[in-house]
């Protein structure tokens, strides 16, 4: 039961007495209270509820409506149609909501209105829309319509809502204030025993009786519970004394450990001032960034390099900071794409150049390298950037290229230049080749023929001279080309053997070329090149061999005839005097050779393995040596080259040569040969004229190009049956004389055979698409202008052989003077080359022509030794009946 009221005192007295006494009260009173304050802030979170979303249904009506008004009046006002703006307007008037409307011009003056009859004050939403035209072209503005929406409607059924609302909340407050006093009234006396108990239970007292022990309610189950915290209360008064005993080591423990915590702060503060520390002496600026773009790390040198300081660029947006201004769109667009897990970006965990921004607005370029580091988060990471200035670099590199430019810029010219000599020497040096090799064919005392021997033999040396000088000039321009052309690899070699076996049998050497049987025959490659490197090869070995033999092996190191491949081994083995370790390191530079005194005693440029070096390399292949001093040397190089047959070998000559017995041109029966000479040199003129007249045939001379097509068309058209076309030639060049002739059809069938100092690669094809037929280049060999008017004019021609020289009287016996050189010889006598001198002309007499020169080879180069050699075999055969 709840304890009575004194009856004493007046109203006010008493009903303090019951609010302090009775929980119930003021448990109902606070019950009123909140629901009251519930009713209030309900009702008026509905009202603002209801008056927001009825402002917008009126507004969203009234944007509507003045959407729908200016659609209406968009002709009428474009076209100034009054009438139709009136119609409009009046028409809105069957809105009852609509209080006011008004149409105004661009300018603003009104031009039409319409105004609710409504005395009244209204509460009203006003809305102001422009109105534009618009045709296929563009968007008129005609006029603006001021438009006030009512909203009384609204308001009325918002007030009705909020009154039905605070009503229902008020009948609910005072049902459930009764409902607890009438409950509360009988759930009164078992906390009174409960309070009872407690009241004990503070005075130390465990004696205590409850009524609501045994019930299953919270009132049973609270009378459990102040049971059971009196056992707890005597549990915890047994455990106080312990657990300030446990108290005060728990504080001995607080205090170490407080301790190691500061000891464990101060060491990492030290670290990471230690680690700023090395990022600021690095000499790369080291710049982080979050996944927001801003920058969180910057070192010294990102300060020196970018010109912001630590403080400034803490915080900033690193594309804003150091990315040029047309990067920074490529920059957050691949940030986004990154974040946004659109795979891996190709700038991290890479060394890569990109340009960068300094505060002043200068871009420079720098090295960047990116990675991503793990921040303390779970799943937060950052940037980290290594960047480096490497203008001063890029300037360096830019002077190398420019230095490397100029360098390439002079080597042009200088093989320009090269070439370009070439070309004046091989002029002259044709008239004195082919004036020395006429003069060979004439009668001479023993004297002259020597000496026209040795200017002739002179002048080809220099002729090799010159054109390694050319090939040189050609690969160091770039402009040497190798060709991919069917030929047979057995008349390669025997084209080798045939050049170089002379010079080896002069020396008394033994010459062996060897061919494996598996050797294919037919191949595709440059037959020339090919044969210019195993000739300059094998002229090298024998130069540097004095006795022993020399061989030329050629071996298959792998085929596969389903691909038509095959790769050939090139070998040249002789055993001259070796090569150190040395002198093999620089044996393929140009205008080198092994030593100084090499020149001197043997000769030569130093072109001729370089060059071979070059083409092989050309071909794809090189050039590999062994050698060891005095034991001989071995020169191979690997090559691959693709299988042909006889059939692509004989339809390639037929291109190159023409087939003799279906282009040859006959000459006209009964007459000889006549060849018209376009050359504008004198002295090659003579050297031309004699050696064709010394065939028979019948040449007519003119100076160039012009006089050339004169000549030709006030002749009749079979009157010359070949023409010689020097191309290089003043007033009109052989080009243009060429291609003037090949227009008129009289002369379709003339052949022309291109002479040219211009031994450089594109001439030939450029005259060949010209309609020239041949090609031969100057100085002129008798050989190949004998082999190439054979071809075309059909008759036959060889080289007419040098005449013997003619006895002179008072000569020595030639008998005795070759006694009395061998005796010389035998005894290494350094008279022997001046007694072989003044006996020359009297051996000459008795000696064979391929003797004498051979001999005269010998003593020139003091071999006195391969002299008495030769001079002992002739006298052998002497000796023979």
């Amino acid at each position: 039961m709840l304890n009575p009221a004194p009856s004493g005192g007046g109203p006010l007295a008493r009903l303090h007495s019951a609010w302090r006494r009775n929980i119930l009260l003021r448990l109902g009173f606070g019950i009123f209270v909140s629901v009251a304050l519930s009713t209030a802030i309900y009702t008026t979170y509905v009202m603002q509820t209801l008056k927001s979303e009825a402002e917008q249904n009126v507004r969203e009506r009234a944007e509507r409506l003045a959407a729908v008004l200016s659609q209406a009046l968009a002709r009428p006002l474009f076209d100034i149609n009054s009438a139709a703006v009136s119609s409009v307007v009046d028409a809105s008037g069957a809105t009852p909501e609509v209080l006011v409307l008004r149409v105004l011009a661009p300018n603003g003056a009104e031009l039409a209105s319409y105004v609710s009859p409504l005395r009244e004050p209204v509460a009203a939403i006003k809305v102001h829309r422009d109105i534009s035209f618009t045709d296929a072209r563009r968007s008129y503005p005609v006029g603006s319509i001021d438009l006030a929406f009512s909203r009384q409607q609204i308001d009325q059924d918002l007030r009705r809502q909020i009154y039905n609302t605070v009503a229902a909340n008020l009948l609910l407050a005072l049902g459930i204030v009764l409902s607890i006093f009438v409950v509360g009234r009988r759930a009164a006396r078992p906390f009174a025993d409960i309070q009872s108990g407690l009241e004990k239970l503070t005075r130390g007292e465990t004696d205590i009786k409850l009524s609501g022990i045994g019930r299953e309610d919270q009132v049973g189950r609270l009378s459990g519970a102040v049971l059971r915290f009196r056992d707890t209360l005597t549990r915890l008064r047994d455990a106080e004394q312990e657990l300030r005993e446990l108290n005060s080591d728990l504080e001995l423990r607080i205090a170490a450990r407080t301790g190691e915590l500061t000891s464990s702060m101060q060491q990492l503060g030290d670290s990471q001032a230690k680690l700023q520390t090395i990022l600021d002496t690095a000499l790369d600026a080291v710049v982080r960034m979050d996944l927001a773009g801003r920058i969180v790390g910057w070192n010294a040198q990102a300060e020196q390099i970018f010109g912001w300081s630590r403080e400034e660029a803490l915080g900033m947006a690193l594309d804003k900071a150091i990315i040029p201004a047309r990067y920074r769109y490529d920059h957050r667009r691949g940030m986004q794409r990154y974040l946004a897990g659109g795979g891996a970006a190709p700038v991290l965990d890479a060394r890569i150049e990109v340009v960068a921004l300094r505060r002043n607005g200068e871009e420079f370029p720098i090295e960047l390298a990116i990675t991503q580091v793990k921040s303390e988060g779970q799943d937060s990471f950052e940037f980290c950037a290594f960047i480096r200035d490497i203008s001063d670099r890029r300037e360096r590199e830019q002077k190398l290229v420019n230095a490397n430019v100029a360098a390439e810029a002079a080597n042009i010219a200088k093989s320009e230049f090269l070439a370009n000599m070439s070309h004046e020497i091989r002029t002259p040096m044709s008239a004195v080749i082919g004036m020395a090799y006429l003069a060979l064919r004439t009668e001479m005392s023993p004297k002259q023929h020597d000496y026209i021997s040795k200017i002739h033999r002179a002048a080809l040396s220099l002729l090799g001279i010159i054109n390694d000088i050319l090939d040189f000039s050609k690969i160091e321009a770039g402009r040497l080309e190798v060709e991919a052309i069917p030929f047979a690899l057995e008349e390669v070699l025997a084209h080798v053997s045939s050049v170089t076996a002379q010079r080896a049998a002069d020396k008394h050497l033994r010459y062996l070329v060897s061919t494996a049987p598996e050797v294919p025959r037919y191949l595709v490659g440059d037959p020339l090149r090919l044969g210019q490197v195993l000739v300059n090869l094998a002229n090298n070995a024998v130069k540097f061999t004095a006795d022993g033999e020399l061989e030329l092996r050629c071996e298959v190191i792998h085929a596969d005839v389903r691909e038509g491949k095959a790769t050939l081994r090139f070998t040249v083995r002789d055993t001259g005097i070796g090569m150190t370790q040395q002198q093999k390191a620089k044996l393929f530079q140009a205008f080198s050779q092994a030593n100084g005194s090499t020149t001197r005693h043997y000769g030569g440029t130093g072109l001729g393995l370089s060059i071979s070096q070059q083409l092989v390399r050309l071909m794809g292949g090189r050039i590999e040596v062994e050698s060891e001093p005095d034991q001989g040397s071995s020169f191979h190089f690997e090559l691959q080259f693709t299988l042909s047959d006889v059939a692509a070998v004989a339809v390639q000559a037929a291109v190159h040569h023409g087939p003799v017995g279906d282009l040859m041109l006959q000459a006209s029966p009964g007459r000889a040969a006549r060849v018209l000479l376009a050359e504008d040199s004198p002295d090659n003129q003579d050297v031309t004229v004699e050696l064709l007249e010394l065939q028979g045939i019948v040449v007519e001379v003119v100076a160039n190009g012009r006089e050339a097509l004169d000549r030709l068309q006030a002749a009749d058209p079979g009157t010359y049956d070949l023409v010689l076309m020097d191309l290089g030639m003043p007033v009109m060049n052989g080009h243009e004389a060429t291609r003037l002739l090949r227009q008129d059809s009289r002369f379709s069938e003339l052949p022309v055979i291109a002479l040219t100092s211009h031994a450089l690669a594109g001439v030939e094809a450029r005259c060949m698409e010209e309609g020239m037929q041949d090609y031969i280049t100057k100085p002129v060999d008798p050989q190949r202008l004998y082999s190439v008017l054979s071809r075309w004019l059909g008759v036959s021609m060889k080289a007419i052989p040098p005449l013997p020289p003619r006895a002179d009287a008072g000569l020595v016996d030639p008998h005795l003077a070759l006694g009395e050189l061998r005796a010389l010889l035998a005894d290494f006598s350094g008279d022997s080359v001046d007694y072989f001198g003044s006996v020359q002309a009297s051996l000459a007499t008795l000696l064979p022509p391929v003797t004498m020169t051979r001999l005269a080879s010998h003593m020139m180069h003091y071999e006195f030794e391969a002299a008495g050699k030769l001079l002992a075999a002739v006298a052998h055969e002497q000796e023979k009946p």
